[in-house]
């Protein structure tokens, strides 16, 4: 269950990310958002002690298409 938060945290990160670059006018395209892994265990401590503070809430996550830039 963790590597799943780790995940979806990691995938609303890069939509958070990428939305802006293509809003700036940079190339987002499937190949680039596939290049990306939601998955980076860096600095992650698997199966390690966590510390939760459960009055400390996240944003609500409001989902968003990626903005591809589909090629011709």
């Amino acid at each position: 269950m963790v590597a799943n938060a780790i995940m979806l945290s990691n995938v609303a990160d890069l939509t958070e990310v990428l939305s802006p670059m293509a809003a700036d006018g940079l190339r987002v395209t499937p190949e680039l958002a596939a290049s990306l892994n939601p998955y980076t265990r860096k600095q992650i401590r698997r199966f390690g002690r966590y510390s939760l503070d459960m009055e400390d809430l996240p944003e609500p996550l409001v989902p968003a298409p990626l903005p591809f830039e589909i090629p011709l």
